[in-house]
Formats: structure tokens, sequence, C-alpha cells
């Protein structure tokens, strides 16, 4: 974060300046009263589980220098021996987002790039970040950093020596994409796809579109939109501020496309072509649905003026994010993937069949977590999940939590165990008898916390017989 005056910040935020002094230099931004470091502005913002507010005098002894909050005055702060500078909002959420609009708004020359989607918009964040980086500074969002509190955050990581910021957008609230647009103020931007995500709020993957859709809109008619000629929903997508259009696809005609696709254990061999340019990539990820992630980022560098061959280095040296088709294998010989980072219908289908193509001749087993989030009909989505398991070539499946009992009767004449706790899957997996030949795929919902069992199962396997 590059420097700017107190004076500067209460203008961005729309603040009433109670005390201090307003040509005072800020340094950075906190939220967390536990790590906030002297000279810093800590915002006492509201979660959903905590208040801000709560800990401002955590934040003071550890030497921050003003406060941003919404329910305090002077004479909440006397009691502390060091007065820092105080600045009162309506609402802090809303004054942090709006920090970070008018911060990016000081780099006109940074191109950013705003991702959102049902499906892979993390991972087609670290593709693209991966390809932009071989040739330029680029900043983005990490981790789950992408609500309406990280978004902002992520923003304030930009400085002059970047060229590119490229920031993955969540939604689980009505309007929130706009929301976040409207801070981010993107160049260009990726919809990765429409699916079943937090139907609970959308209800249908229409709802989810109506709400996605929102961030083309934020593209100015100097910018461009990543268009997915394979959804349904976002097949015949325009602009109507009248950015450019860049399509891709794996199935239809497009800007960018994918033939000749071969997955192999690890890795996705294919033929990456753009306009009249054509060039094979060795890409270090599995399944069909992380081609179409590259593709996406693809046409975002493209976009950017990047070539076929810088575009090629940077999806090779791309890699995957924790808890997304994350693989260990254990001295035995044993392949464990972790894909337990979220899950919904299409993504579970998904992940099993990438591990089906990518492991033909091993014996696949399924270790399963309800999909949360899923609204009204999420019994009939858990009963659908059994009977598209039910003819795959599946060794076991391994069920958790309270819809997947849903699966557990649809599945078939597979052997299946199933609980309601997650903790239980651990030593129903000890007795699974894993070898060499096995592969264990780890999916459901982050409620489900399946990566907990997914480590304590790998550490048995790498201890198993000392």
């Amino acid at each position: 974060m590059e420097s700017f005056s107190l004076k500067e910040l209460i203008k961005a935020v729309n603040g009433k300046f109670l005390i201090g002094d307003p040509k005072m230099p800020v340094e950075n931004v906190s939220i967390d009263s536990r790590t906030v470091k002297k000279g810093e502005v800590f915002f006492a913002v509201k979660g959903e589980n905590y208040d801000g507010h709560d800990f401002i005098g955590e934040a003071v002894s550890r030497g921050a220098a003003a406060i941003v909050c919404s329910n305090c005055d002077i004479g909440h702060i006397k009691p502390f021996p060091v007065f820092p500078a105080v600045v009162k909002v309506n609402d802090t959420v809303v004054a942090l987002g709006a920090l970070a609009r008018a911060y990016r708004k000081r780099f006109k020359d940074i191109k950013i790039v705003g991702i959102t989607g049902s499906n892979g918009k993390t991972t087609t964040k670290e593709i693209l970040s991966s390809i932009l980086s071989v040739r330029n500074k680029t900043v983005s969002n990490k981790g789950n950093f992408n609500n309406r509190i990280g978004l902002p955050l992520s923003i304030l990581n930009l400085t002059s020596d970047v060229k590119y910021g490229v920031f993955e957008m969540g939604t689980s609230v009505k309007g929130e994409i706009k929301i976040l647009s409207d801070i981010l103020c993107p160049d260009a931007a990726i919809i990765t796809n429409i699916g079943y995500s937090h139907l609970e709020t959308f209800e249908t993957p229409a709802g989810v579109y109506e709400e996605k859709k929102v961030l083309f809109d934020g593209v100015p008619g100097d910018g461009f939109i990543v268009v997915n000629r394979d959804d349904k929903y976002l097949k015949d997508t325009v602009s109507s501020a009248g950015a450019k259009i860049i399509s891709f696809s794996i199935e239809q005609d497009a800007d960018v496309t994918a033939k000749d696709i071969l997955s192999k254990q690890g890795e996705l061999i294919f033929e990456l072509r753009y306009k009249t340019n054509s060039i094979y990539v060795n890409m270090p990820s599995k399944g069909m649905f992380n081609v179409s992630n590259a593709l996406a980022a693809a046409s975002a560098a493209f976009g950017l003026g990047y070539s076929i061959v810088d575009v090629k280095k940077g999806i090779e040296n791309f890699k995957a994010p924790a808890m997304r088709m994350e693989t260990f294998v254990a001295k035995s010989g044993a392949v464990l993937i972790n894909d337990a980072y979220n899950a919904n219908p299409s993504s579970m289908r998904e992940s099993v069949n990438a591990v089906l193509e990518a492991y033909p001749s091993s014996e696949i087993n399924l270790v399963l977590g309800d999909m949360l989030e899923m609204g009204k009909d999420s019994k009939r989505y858990h009963k659908e999940l059994g009977e598209f398991l039910s003819d795959k070539k599946i060794r076991a499946v391994y069920l958790s939590g309270e819809m997947s009992f849903h699966t557990k009767k649809a599945v078939g004449k597979k052997a299946v165990f199933y609980s309601r706790k997650p903790e239980d899957l651990f030593d129903a997996l000890k007795k699974s008898g894993a070898n060499k030949k096995s592969v264990f795929l780890f999916k459901g919902s982050r409620g489900m916390k399946l990566e907990e069992v997914q480590k304590k199962f790998f550490e048995f396997l790498e201890h198993k017989g000392r």
C-alpha cells in the first residue's frame, strides 16, 4: 500500500473527523486487532460472528494510529493512554469499500481484471496471474479474500510498480457482485460459468446468472469481457457498454479454443488456438473443467496483448490453489486428492469425472460430504448425485453429512459407508486397504471440513507399519 493522508481517507469514506491530525500519513490498513501494527489505521468492521468495535482497545494498545468506527465517540477512546485519530462513519464495511475504490482510481495505468463464476474462479485467477507475471508485476487476492471485506483489502495491495491486478469476486447475497464491481472498477471481466451455487439465495442457475452478469456491466466501452461459449447462460452475452468480447470454448467456435485434449495422471495436454496461432500446452492439472479455466485466463491475457508463447509459459508454470484437486502421494503409492474447498452439483460431477479420466486403471474411492446452501431442493440434488455415481467405475463411496443420506440411498449396489459426522470417516478409511492402486477423492462443501479428514488419513498412511 502506498501512503496517503488521513484527510484523503476521510474524504474517500465520507467520514466525520473527531480527533487527531488530518495530515497524518496513512501507511496501511488493518481489520484484525491481533495483528495491527504501529501506525496502521484500524477499521472496526462487523462480521457474522464478531464486531471489531469490541477490539478497539486492543488495536490502540498495539499502536494503531487511527480508528475508523461507526458506533464510538471520543469518550469511548479516552480511557486509553495514547490518543489515536478517530473517524466516524455510518458503516465500516461500506467505508472500507469506498476507501479501496478511491485508492484503486489512483492507479490509472494498472489494468484490472475482475473474475466471478459458480466454479473455477480461483483457479482461473491463479492461471491468469501466472500468465501475466511472465512479463509484468501482478497483484491478486489471496485465499478467500473475495468478498466485501477481502476484496477491498486486496485492492489496497496495489502499488505504482504493478502493471496488472487480477481479482476474483464471490457472492452469497443478492446485489453483492454489483457492490464489488463498483469498488473494483474493472477494465476487463471474466465469468467462468453459471452453475448450481448458492441456490439457497439465488434459487436457480438463472438466478445465479442474473447476479453474476452484473460484472460485465461494470466494464467500460474501452475494456473487454471474456465469454464462455460452452455455457448456455453466457454464450450469447453482449456488453451493455459496448466493450469488446473475447470468447472461448472447448466445444464451439470461438476466439480461443482447445483441441486434441489428452488427460494423463497429473496433467492435461492440449492444443491452444487463438486466431491463426496454435501451440501445445502441458498443464499441471486434472479435469476438463481446468482446460476451460485455462482458456478463460488465456482469453484475458490475449486481450491484454500477451503472445501465445507467454500464455503457454504461464499456464505451464501455474500451481493449483490449495484444496483444488491438490494431490498427495503416500509412501504406499496411494493417491489422495483434496478438492474439498467447496462443492455444488456441477463441481461434484466435474471432480469425479476428472479423477476417473486421470486414473483409468486405478481403484477410485470417493470421500464426499454434503453440498451446503442448496436451498429447498437440497434433497433432490443429493439424490441426483447418488444416481450419477451409480454407474461409475468406483470401488467405494464414503459419505458424510445429513443430506448425503439421500446420496447413499441412490448410489446403488456399490460399497458405501455413511455417517452424519465427518470425523467418523477416518475410522472407515483406515480399514479401506489403501495400496498403490488406490485413489481417494475428498470433496464436499467448506463447512464439512473434509480437508481435515484427508490430512489425518494421509498421516496415517505415511506412518502405517512403523
